[in-house]
């Protein structure tokens, strides 16, 4: 293998010590972010090596390098921590899981795929997407009086800074820029684009950032709302259905990984003892929307996948303390085997939003959070995965609100 000439390259490294599938699995999903001129990282069977697929060779020693670094500090985490299920449903529903969804979704006309993780849907999809979401904003209600709200799908980078999402994520944050307020720069960028055949951007040094940024995840901008207050009663509940937006760079695929997404969220704010027990009593709730649409569902122990470098200490921490649960809903992995797909979170911030923005608790303490969020489309994907597109399959009050 030349690597000095341009051209796809394959090159094989060894693991600095024998990897866990768990970690394996990541290091493969996160490898996007390691260089523009790396395709993939395939880690072995045993573990024992990886082979980069470099997009061009005369990179070969520059992502070679950065692949190191990427896979020794992802090798840190621990793995092995005892996985609780806090909360489960069983499906009635004896058929086999529908294949190939994404792409029925497609042949029917239910789901454009503009083909940079952005979707459109209409039809059942989209009848099934607002079902799922009503189910849930109606339980949050009944049983937390959960306030509904909205917030905006921009969020300021101060903020994000504040809820320490730079320092965690900083692969997946979006930041909004526009052409500067130049007159040459605006008409430049306006003649560039007069007779052009495609879009032309703007050079970049005519781009303005003004600290915007596209919100990734749906509890933040409800924070900044609640700076500098005291709660008169120990704790109350907010829902609302956000907008989220999280790159996923070549990870994107179909509804089960989406760049931007709906989620159902619900926060609590309050004393320690509230915010245990709502997520206490909110554990049922979630067996509830599940049994709902008859779909196996387990809530277990989870970690975030966060930025390589600091991955290993932060879900380290997450798992020792156990503040956070996903909701995991089995469907096709694509080789012919299932997979738990993460269909939402369960979590617990302890003081740290209380800190941050000066929330005080009616006991004089720093608030505590705690946070559930329902990721729409993956609960759309999840249950036409396990009952498929014949109606007869669907629970009967779902099916005559979803089919024609």
């Amino acid at each position: 293998m030349n690597t000095m000439q341009g051209g796809a390259v394959r090159v094989r490294i060894d693991m600095p010590m024998v990897i866990d599938p768990i970690v394996a699995d990541d290091i493969e999903k996160e490898s996007v972010f390691v260089s523009p001129k790396l395709e993939r990282i395939r880690v072995s069977e045993d573990g024992r090596s990886a082979v980069l697929e470099i997009r061009d060779g005369l990179y070969t020693q520059e992502v070679v390098g950065k692949a190191h670094r990427f896979v020794a500090a992802m090798a840190k985490q621990r793995t092995g921590f005892d996985i609780e299920t806090f909360a489960a449903n069983v499906r009635t529903d004896d058929g086999p899981f529908q294949s190939g969804v994404n792409g029925e979704f497609v042949r029917r006309g239910w789901v454009h795929d503009y083909g940079k993780g952005q979707v459109a849907y209409k039809g059942p999809v989209l009848r099934l997407a607002r079902l799922v979401d009503e189910i849930a904003g109606g339980l949050y209600e009944r049983h937390f009086d959960a306030v509904d709200g909205h917030f905006p799908g921009f969020i300021d980078a101060d903020v994000l800074h504040r809820c320490g999402y730079f320092d965690s994520h900083p692969n997946q944050a979006s930041f909004v820029g526009n052409v500067m307020e130049d007159f040459d720069a605006i008409e430049e960028f306006r003649v560039a684009n007069s007779c052009s055949e495609g879009a032309i951007l703007p050079r970049g040094e005519h781009l303005h950032h003004d600290g915007m940024c596209m919100n990734p995840a749906a509890c933040f901008p409800a924070y900044p709302t609640l700076q500098g207050k005291r709660l008169d009663d120990p704790g109350f509940a907010l829902s609302w259905l956000g907008r989220v937006f999280r790159y996923e760079s070549r990870n994107a695929s179909g509804l089960d990984r989406l760049y931007e997404f709906n989620v159902r969220e619900i926060v609590f704010v309050g004393t320690e003892d509230y915010v245990a027990d709502r997520r206490r009593r909110a554990l049922p709730l979630i067996v509830d929307l599940a049994r709902a649409f008859d779909l196996e569902m387990e809530v277990q122990t989870a970690t975030d996948p966060f930025f390589a470098t600091v991955s290993a200490s932060k879900k380290f921490f997450q798992a020792a303390q156990e503040v956070k649960n996903e909701i995991l809903i089995p469907v096709l992995d694509g080789k012919g085997g299932t997979k738990k797909m993460a269909c939402g979170s369960v979590n617990l911030h302890g003081r740290f939003f209380g800190e941050r923005f000066d929330i005080t608790a009616n006991d004089g303490e720093p608030a505590h959070t705690g946070c559930i969020g329902l990721g729409i489309e993956r609960w759309v994907l999840a249950a036409f995965t396990q009952h498929g597109f014949d109606p007869v399959r669907w629970p009967e009050g779902v099916r005559e609100k979803i089919f024609d």
